[in-house]
Formats: structure tokens, C-alpha cells, sequence
């Protein structure tokens, strides 16, 4: 992966994102064309520089979770998409487990990790 050399702005800008939740580490360093470490770094800088504390969970947690159907959704949907709804939900848990999300689908799915560490 080729490094972009960021100015001191761009990397308070990429930490500022991830702080604010609009992107996790893993998203960030897919956008600018980063590592994780580069982008976790870019968060540690913006929160030295603004004095603000770490978020609970986190800044590797998924910023942007999949919209769950509320009561009304679930109840007009067939048993099939209960279904399909149901696997969805197993599906998360379980990436979530292992450490890693799936941003995307068919051809253009991608696996993100969580971190950047095994879980074994």
C-alpha cells in the first residue's frame, strides 16, 4: 500500500471522523488510503490535541450499525424475511466475535477487521 504523507491538518481531520463516530479505524484507513496504525494514530493526535477523553467500546467498534427493523418492520414482513432477518443478526454477532465486519455484499463485499490483533 503506497503511505500518503497527511499535514498536520488532514490527520486532525481523520481523527476528528473517527472520534466523532462518522468512521471506525478499519473505514478510515480504507478512505484515505491508510493503515490502522496510521489511522489509530490520527485519533490518539486529535484527542492529545483536544483533551478529550477515549470513547468507551472503542473507535474500532462499527460506527454506522445496520438499521434493525422495529416492531412495525418485523410485523409486516413474511416468514421468510423473519428469516433472513434472524440469519442477518446471527451472522453480525458471530463477525462480531471473531473480530471483524462485512462492509458490502455479492462481488463487492469486503471484510473489514476490528482490530488489529488475532483473537486466538
Amino acid at each position: 500500500m503506497e503511505q500518503h504523507s497527511f499535514t498536520e491538518s488532514e490527520r486532525l481531520d481523520i481523527g476528528r471522523e473517527i472520534y466523532d463516530g462518522l468512521l471506525t479505524i478499519p473505514e478510515a484507513a480504507a478512505k484515505y488510503g491508510t493503515t490502522y496504525g496510521v489511522a489509530r494514530t490520527c485519533l490518539r493526535k486529535y484527542r492529545r490535541q483536544g483533551n478529550l477523553p477515549p470513547k468507551r467500546g472503542g473507535s474500532h467498534v462499527s460506527a454506522k450499525p445496520r438499521a434493525n427493523p422495529n416492531m412495525e418492520e418485523l410485523s409486516s414482513m413474511d416468514r421468510e424475511q423473519l428469516i433472513d432477518e434472524v440469519i442477518k443478526a446471527r451472522a453480525e454477532a458471530e463477525r462480531a466475535k471473531k473480530g471483524y465486519t462485512v462492509k458490502g455484499g455479492g462481488a463487492e463485499k469486503e471484510f473489514i477487521s476490528l482490530g488489529n490483533s488475532s483473537s486466538k
